[in-house]
């Protein structure tokens, strides 16, 4: 139970540092796309914002861009862990953010960027510098993982070759941040070479879920007898498991 907690309490913890690094990023692409356009380019400027008027302003404006963030899910593990949508999904959280200091520009009736140019080096500089360190913190968190640091103890269920596909998936635990230690399921679907405890019976697995120290359950198969399907979930929800279906 205490490593369960534990889990989640790591998954929540990172979101939470993600939360913070992000708004610092924030601000910071906000300065430099000051200064870069008010110090460093001789062009006149649309207007004359003074640079705490400006980061003031900007203050107010970033918790709801880091609410947009967390709308489109950029602190869930189902993002944060996937590359590829992470990186399409800061795309998109920049741009509404973008639009965002814009629309309260308009509602407010009070300019905030001093040119135009200011808006186009805050988009690309927040996408580039957010990228580049959530990036960093992947980085130190494949570290962590190598040393058995906020790794999950799964419960592997499953009676299909899916399930096999799934456990070499997730058997890198330096990367995937899994460590199967349990399987429930006909062993033949067990993969050569892992050293997880075999359990014919679900429900024994079930049993010995604090034993193990299981702090995810991944399910490949629906069974024929829906209570055992329950029973898994429900056991999940007692004990504050993670709990996913992956269907073959």
């Amino acid at each position: 139970m205490i490593v369960s907690l534990m889990s989640r309490r790591n998954s929540k913890l990172y979101s939470f540092i993600l939360i913070l690094i992000d708004a610092l990023v924030l601000i910071i692409t906000f300065v430099l796309a000051y200064v870069a356009r008010v110090k460093y380019d001789p062009r006149p400027l649309l207007q004359n914002i003074y640079a705490f008027d400006y980061l003031f302003a900007f203050l107010l404006i970033v918790p709801f861009w880091i609410l947009i963030f967390a709308v489109i899910g950029l602190y869930t593990p189902s993002t944060y862990n996937r590359r590829l949508v992470e990186w399409s999904k800061i795309a998109v959280g920049s741009f509404l953010g973008v639009l965002l200091v814009i629309g309260w520009q308009y509602i407010s009736d009070k300019t905030i960027f001093p040119a135009r140019l200011v808006a186009a080096y805050a988009l690309g500089g927040a996408f580039i510098l957010i990228v580049f360190e959530r990036e960093v913190l992947r980085l130190i968190r494949t570290l962590m993982f190598r040393y058995g640091r906020g790794t999950k103890r799964v419960l592997l269920i499953g009676s299909s070759s899916a399930t096999s596909d799934i456990a070499k998936s997730i058997a890198d635990t330096k990367r995937s941040g899994y460590e199967v230690v349990a399987f429930a399921g006909p062993k033949k679907h067990l993969p050569t070479g892992f050293n997880a405890r075999h359990y014919s019976y679900v429900e024994e697995a079930l049993k010995d879920l604090e034993i193990n120290g299981i702090t995810a359950i991944i399910q490949t198969d629906l069974y024929e007898n829906t209570d055992r399907n329950q029973k898994i979930l429900s056991m999940a929800q007692e004990a504050h498991i993670d709990y996913s279906f992956i269907p073959a």
